[in-house]
């Protein structure tokens, strides 16, 4: 190409850039100033109505702003698409009040038909009411409406949103229970496999008081197994610092979604219902559980006073999940329990997570909220109360039963208030999953009953704490602990911080080495890729921060370990109190340390030397 065409190239792309530039337009909306005879273009003359901003074509760089603290009636249509680098932008003026969309009458507040390239803030969303509904909403209400049904649609943000009072006219049934279905936010996709979004970004919003679902992202095939082609699926999701609370369902949903991340959010009081403050709430959700979902991290969220009469954990992986994380959680009061995994997930984790009060429902008693059927009759839990079940359940459709298998829970500290009786429940044919490093605190009057299947196989307990009482048919492992205070500073508090260890825990460098650990524990501290790990949820850093420290703690060890006849007992170790306990937490003998202890009467096995002055235990082998 010679110079001459090549300028003249370069000047056509650059008019080209020039006047996409110009044609960048922002339209202006006040419902009390604004006249949809005005041409909508400056404060001074705004448009009044969602009609006339709804047939108006947008294209990229385009923005719709609404005047600070006004209310508008109806649905906004965008008639256009924006991409990453210029997307469509929808926000506010003249103040810092969020703007009003009330769909009432309405299917939505916000509908993004096959739309892309979109970005929605500082809006306050409501869809409840009207005389007159149209056909979509008598049954079905949503504060923002997001579908693809050809192709992929990338970039959707939306930021510092208030979604509420989401209620159809009418509910419909939904297993024996009712259902107002009201969801604040609904991203799907429709008809052929490419048909899904990518790049989505939820942050800063708060959603609540709808009738089921305060988010849900899916992506609807017909079959469960085997798992659903790549290019169905949304990806690139991120859920960050929402606040979603008093939803009638599950806090968010995703089905058919893989690389997404959802972290720093609060979830509290899903599956409420209420008969005198709200009865038109379902009664039942976890805060998040997913389908067929890829490659996710759930963290650093708060999962809270989850109810209902099943599932109602405080995240749980539904129905053939693979490669799921859940860590670094808060999960507290949640009647359905702390870890569920359904049917034919694999290769899903739960770890540094801290459960307190999780798992008390009972089965066939009466629903904690007061839920009733269609005819008012109140409604029993249909499930146990878990601290961690896995499931062969794959749907209700007659779809072939799948273990659960390949998933692991490790290095969660787990408390049981006074009073109830979770289940650690393996369903038929779930298979190699592992349950390693765990805290488990029962508490006084407390109890955790063993709940497996004849069919399951090749799942594995070990390197566990059990403190109180606990179903002595659990296979506890050679490695675990029992029977032994973990002395922790405030036990039955709501307070994370109360949970943490010091160096004279019996659970410190008590552990098993995880590979692919996830590199921190619940509160951002280092986990040694080298060495003993802690068991729970806090990895002690002082026992970590110099060589020094390290080769000392060593150097007090009593030793040889394992040992046959005798073992020797170090100087800074002489004349504490001991107690010596076996596997099932049986206390062998006690009495002071001397020089030496002799073990050789004792059956080979595993043993616990607990200094109760010190509040250390050391684990000692004895093999003959």
């Amino acid at each position: 190409m010679n110079k001459v065409n090549c300028t003249i190239l370069c000047l056509f792309f650059l008019c080209l850039f020039s006047t996409k530039i110009s044609t960048q337009t922002t339209y202006f909306l006040s419902s009390i100033s604004g006249s949809d005879n005005n041409d909508g273009l400056s404060t001074l003359s705004p448009w009044k109505t969602l009609d006339k901003i709804n047939n108006t074509p947008l294209f990229p760089g385009d923005k719709i702003m609404f005047c600070s603290g006004q209310t508008f009636t109806g649905t906004l249509v965008i008639d256009g698409s924006g991409t990453e680098m210029d997307p469509i932008i929808i926000d506010i003026y003249g103040g810092s009040d969020r703007a009003v969309i009330n769909g009432e009458n309405n299917l939505c507040c916000i509908y993004l038909d096959n739309k892309q390239g979109i970005e929605i803030h500082n809006l306050e969303l409501i869809n409840d009411g009207g005389t007159n509904p149209n056909v979509n909403a008598t049954q079905k209400r949503l504060g923002i409406y997001a579908t693809a049904y050809w192709g992929i649609k990338k970039h959707l943000v939306f930021k510092n949103l208030y979604i509420h009072s989401i209620y159809p006219n009418n509910y419909q049934s939904s297993s024996e229970q009712i259902l107002y279905a009201g969801t604040g936010i609904e991203i799907t996709g429709f008809g052929g496999n490419t048909s899904s979004f990518d790049d989505i970004l939820i942050e800063d919003c708060e959603i609540t008081d709808v009738g089921n679902v305060g988010i849900i992202i899916s992506r609807w095939i017909n079959a469960s197994n085997p798992p659903p082609p790549e290019n169905t699926h949304h990806k690139n999701i991120l859920l960050k610092d929402n606040f979603i609370h008093h939803t009638g369902g599950s806090g968010a949903v995703f089905f058919n979604v893989k690389n997404f991340l959802i972290e720093d959010n609060i979830f509290t009081w899903t599956g409420y219902h209420d008969s005198l403050v709200e009865p038109r709430q379902h009664g039942t959700g976890s805060c998040w559980w997913g389908v067929r979902c890829k490659n996710g991290i759930l963290q650093n969220n708060e999962f809270s006073h989850v109810r209902g009469a099943a599932d109602s954990h405080g995240a749980h992986i539904d129905i053939a999940c693979d490669s799921v994380i859940i860590q670094y959680n808060y999960s507290f009061d949640n009647e359905g329990g702390f870890a569920e995994y359904m049917g034919s997930s694999t290769n899903c984790i739960y770890r540094y997570n801290l459960s307190i009060n999780d798992g008390w429902r009972v089965k066939n008693m009466p629903c904690s909220n007061g839920v009733t059927d269609t005819a008012g009759v109140p409604l029993n839990n249909r499930q146990h109360g878990t601290t961690i079940w896995f499931s062969d359940f794959t749907g209700f459709q007659n779809q072939p039963k799948v273990g659960a298998s390949n998933n692991k829970v490790y290095n969660n500290t787990i408390y049981v208030p006074p009073g109830i009786s979770p289940r650690i429940k393996f369903e038929d044919s779930t298979h190699h999953n592992e349950i390693f490093n765990n805290l488990f605190f029962i508490d006084s009057s407390s109890s955790i009953i063993y709940d497996a299947s004849p069919s399951a196989f090749n799942n594995e307990f070990d390197y566990n704490f059990w403190y109180g009482t606990v179903d002595a048919t659990i296979p506890f492992g050679i490695n675990s602990i029992s029977g032994i205070n973990p002395n922790l500073n405030n036990v039955g508090s709501s307070n994370a911080e109360d949970y943490r260890i010091d160096n004279l825990s019996p659970l410190f460098n008590t552990g098993r080495l995880i590979a692919n650990n996830g590199n921190n524990d619940y509160f951002g501290g280092i986990i040694p890729s080298f060495g003993i790990p802690d068991i729970g949820f806090h990895e002690l850093q002082e026992s970590l921060s110099t060589e020094n420290q390290l080769d000392s703690y060593l150097i007090s060890l009593p030793f040889p370990n394992p040992v046959d006849q005798y073992l020797y007992i170090n100087d800074a170790l002489k004349n504490k109190y001991f107690e010596l306990y076996n596997l099932m937490g049986e206390l062998v003998f006690s009495g002071k340390l001397k020089n030496e202890l002799f073990l050789g009467n004792l059956k080979s096995g595993t043993y616990y030397l607990n200094l109760t002055e010190l509040k250390k235990v050391f684990k000692i082998i004895v093999s003959h």
